[in-house]
């Protein structure tokens, strides 16, 4: 059974989500913390299959733990999803660079909580619009060469054809299941090529710490 930890900043949404998750009998709340330093301690004892975090606790933002969990590129750590008060856009991609696969409005339902934790461990993840259109503007960068196939699938710093088609349809309002039953495929196939540019953004942000590290 997948476990889960809980880093949120107030004490009492803590309990509640717990309750909701431990009810699903799908995935279970090994831990809640509130800070990200005991989410550090804990991490180092074990990693859970999850963590469910908002963008700010009580000793500040997350981003430097998420950066934290994806610095190494051959470690495995948690599948992440961010938690928010609303649907603030520019907060939420600036947590997906840092390190989230995915991403649940406290607006939201209760049960999307679950369909978000669910899609989390199948491997996939949720885009909007907008994040979207951020995302095609990101890796339009000028001058970047154009590369055959076989070359872009293998470049992390690329997307492939598919990756902005996908990133299209949605900007242009089209749900992932929407997209899947027009391309004849799976709406797995197509939630999983939503966090491969998702890897990659994260992927293009280590990258460009590295290249002024080394300047």
């Amino acid at each position: 059974m997948p476990s889960v930890v809980l880093l949120q900043r107030d004490h009492e949404a803590s309990p509640r989500l717990r309750a909701l998750i431990d009810a699903t009998e799908t995935f279970w709340v090994c831990d809640e913390v509130h800070t990200v330093e005991h989410a550090r301690r804990v991490m180092r004892h074990s990693t859970p299959d999850i963590l469910v975090t908002d963008l700010r606790v009580q000793d500040g933002e997350v981003e430097p733990l998420l950066g934290e969990l994806r610095q190494a590129v051959r470690a495995q750590g948690p599948h992440v999803l961010v938690t928010m008060v609303s649907h603030d856009d520019a907060l939420l991609l600036e947590a997906l660079r840092a390190g989230a696969d995915g991403y649940w409005v406290h607006t939201k339902t209760h049960d999307a909580l679950i369909d978000a934790l669910e899609q989390l461990w199948r491997g996939e993840s949720p885009i909007s619009p907008t994040i979207a259109r951020q995302l095609l503007s990101h890796f339009r960068k000028p001058g970047t060469p154009r590369y055959d196939t076989m070359t872009e699938a293998l470049d992390p710093l690329v997307l492939t054809g598919v990756e902005q088609e996908i990133l299209q349809w949605v900007a242009q309002g089209y749900l992932v299941d929407e997209i899947a039953q027009q391309w004849h495929a799976s709406v797995h196939s197509v939630a999983c090529g939503i966090r491969r540019v998702y890897h990659k953004l994260q992927f293009d942000q280590r990258a460009s710490t590295l290249s002024l590290r080394a300047a």
